[in-house]
């Protein structure tokens, strides 16, 4: 099951998925907006507590803000993100948070992409016919107009975008909820 809780706007995008292992949400949106996840959570009869995997799609504050939530919840990002030499703290001053290298997280229902371009280490969760991609495509507006938002390398944004559009999947979006496949 997928169901997107928050469709983004000033914080990110936030979506939950229920595999037959684990509750995951994917990013956490920003701070101010705490109160809307838990209240959305609470109308999938979660709590906090039931969320056992948080995935990052990178670690801008916009999208990691609620981590320390997930108190239950190991937080997994690429460790292309720093997450193996210096666990976010040089790149992400706000990334008080403990985190774990996505390749190993073990649930055989997602599949992580690297979607690098907007920040080294930005990677994509593949969920049936879902594509959750964080600021690989940060809303309609970047996907229609194929402008890539602000990248860290333009050659590997425009890669990743023309990837996700190539899987034929609904995207959704790092700040503007879901793209239909059959609007692309």
């Amino acid at each position: 099951m997928l169901k997107v809780l928050f469709e983004g706007g000033k914080g990110s995008s936030v979506t939950l998925i229920e595999t037959s292992k684990h509750n995951i949400l994917v990013d956490t949106s920003s701070r101010d907006l705490r109160d809307v996840i838990i209240k959305r959570l609470k109308e999938e009869g979660l709590s906090v507590d039931d969320i056992d995997v948080v995935i990052n799609t990178h670690l801008h504050p916009g999208h990691t803000g609620n981590n320390e939530l997930f108190r239950n919840a190991t937080i997994y990002a690429s460790p292309n993100e720093c997450v193996e030499r210096c666990m976010g703290c040089l790149i992400y001053s706000h990334a008080q948070f403990k985190l774990t290298p996505v390749r190993e997280l073990d649930d055989d229902e997602i599949t992580i992409i690297n979607t690098p371009g907007h920040t080294w280490g930005s990677i994509s969760v593949l969920y049936r016919d879902y594509i959750i991609v964080g600021d690989a495509v940060p809303n309609r507006e970047a996907l229609i107009s194929r402008k890539l938002a602000r990248c860290v390398d333009e050659i590997s944004a425009r890669s990743s975008l023309n990837r996700i559009i190539r899987l034929g999947k609904n995207i959704i979006t790092g700040h503007d909820g879901i793209i239909r496949a059959e609007e692309l």
